[in-house]
């Protein structure tokens, strides 16, 4: 093959063939395998009404009620969150051995997430002008859209940053949890009798519990008793929704007054639980499956193009959605005979268009950003400060875009915990925590060591 023309497939062979005995494929499995769910249940799940030329986003949940326990196969993201755990945790008991501090460690993170992201938003940005000119009508709600997955980033640069404190809590197993199922307990009870704006305290910490069990679970990997666990957390959950307040589904669904995601509530806790619990009963035999050559390079093969599958495949279904009614192709109601054979049509044109996007916008995932990724040294306890300030900067500029989309660029507001924003500011916010992380991770200057003549 000719240098410099390698495709993914190739470099996914390679990296199968690279693999180090002591590499835990179960963990990038799951987090290949959760992708593919993910990505399936948005393209199932999404519904599209037009009127008059302007697009109503909606879940086909909402349609079709009965669907809604399939929430409890198809969210997946506690898994992100444990898988994440367990890489993270490796890798920062690597560079501590190493005498690294956390800051590096902390950018060295940091930047694999955020490069293919703003290379995104700065594609995106030209699209949602351009889509205002040619689709004024149709522009906004599918602009509005394009960020929506940002969230993620938002709070997982968040775990990511607690990687140690996290790792001390998942030391005391099982007494952790309970610990922060219980004070999941309180905030919701604060959320539904008190205010609720505490209820926003949950999206740390239902996402640190999802990423405190991983290493919990794995090791335990393969123990009878994570079953029981999975059936006990299961049963539980399945009471909380029938006693409590809260609804059924597990994603957020239009009209109803509570969601179980935004912000997550102890359903969506106890989801994680039973779900992490299973998979860690079951890691034995994915790990046999995962040392199966097909099936390792096809992990490989995802894992190289997660962050681009992430983020992109979203466009591939709004693009999808505007063909479609341009052409006079949209999908006829759920009560319509020829509805399920349209969706299948749907699904398999979608997930051949996403390839499409992934392949056209996979080498940026992997292509350095000068001005960002330059090596830099330097020494200073004021860069320890510098990168813990990036923290929150950089969660608040990845959670206030995925609100705001890129409707409007970059000057149409839009009000978040009572602070009006626009894409503007919020792209601004998020530029400047990924600078305060690169400034304050600069890797500290080789000191030269003392001769004597």
């Amino acid at each position: 093959m000719t240098e410099g023309r390698v495709g993914p497939l190739a470099l996914a062979r390679a990296a199968a063939e690279a693999t180090p005995p002591t590499r835990d494929r179960v963990v990038d499995a799951l987090r290949a395998g959760s992708l593919l769910v993910v990505v399936l249940g948005h393209v199932l799940m999404a519904s599209v009404t037009w009127n008059d030329g302007r697009p109503r986003l909606g879940n086909l949940l909402a349609e079709l009620p009965a669907l809604k326990i399939l929430t409890w196969l198809l969210q997946v993201m506690p898994l992100f969150f444990a898988a994440g755990q367990i890489a993270n945790a490796g890798s920062y008991a690597a560079s501590q051995t190493a005498g690294s501090p956390w800051r590096v460690w902390y950018w060295g993170r940091i930047r694999r997430l955020a490069r293919p992201a703003l290379y995104y938003l700065a594609i995106w940005i030209p699209i949602a002008l351009g889509l205002e000119a040619a689709l004024p009508r149709a522009a906004g709600p599918l602009a509005r859209l394009s960020t929506q997955l940002l969230w993620f980033l938002g709070v997982y640069v968040l775990v990511v940053a607690l990687t140690g404190p996290i790792g001390r809590m998942a030391a005391r197993g099982w007494v952790a949890v309970l610990g922060l199922l219980a004070v999941i307990t309180v905030v919701d009870l604060g959320r539904f009798h008190v205010t609720g704006g505490i209820g926003v305290l949950n999206f740390l910490l239902v996402w640190v519990l999802a990423a405190t069990l991983g290493p919990i679970v794995r090791a335990r990997a393969g123990s009878p008793r994570l079953l029981l666990v999975a059936l006990a957390a299961l049963v539980a959950n399945a009471l909380v929704v029938r006693i409590g307040p809260y609804p059924l589904s597990l994603v957020g669904m239009p009209g109803e007054p509570i969601s179980n995601m935004a912000p997550p509530t102890l359903v969506l806790a106890l989801h994680s639980v039973w779900l992490v619990a299973l998979i860690g009963w079951a890691w034995p035999r994915l790990d046999r499956w995962c040392h199966r050559p097909r099936a390792w390079v096809a992990t490989c093969l995802m894992g190289g193009l997660a962050m681009t599958v992430y983020l992109w495949h979203l466009t591939a279904l709004i693009l999808l959605t505007v063909l479609e009614h341009v052409l006079g192709l949209d999908r006829p109601a759920p009560q319509d005979p020829w509805f399920w054979p349209a969706t299948a049509v749907h699904v398999a044109v979608f997930l051949g268009l996403t390839v499409v996007v992934v392949l056209l916008a996979a080498p940026l995932e992997h292509r350095p950003i000068p001005w960002l990724e330059r090596p830099t040294t330097g020494d200073g306890g004021w860069r320890d400060a510098v990168a813990v300030v990036s923290v929150p900067v950089l969660a608040i500029g990845f959670l206030v875009i995925s609100l705001t989309g890129m409707q409007g660029f970059p000057n149409r507001v839009r009000e978040y915990v009572g602070i009006p924003w626009t894409p503007a500011i919020a792209l601004g916010v998020l530029l400047s925590g990924v600078l305060l992380a690169r400034v304050g991770g600069a890797a500290p200057a080789e000191r030269p060591i003392p001769t004597h003549r």
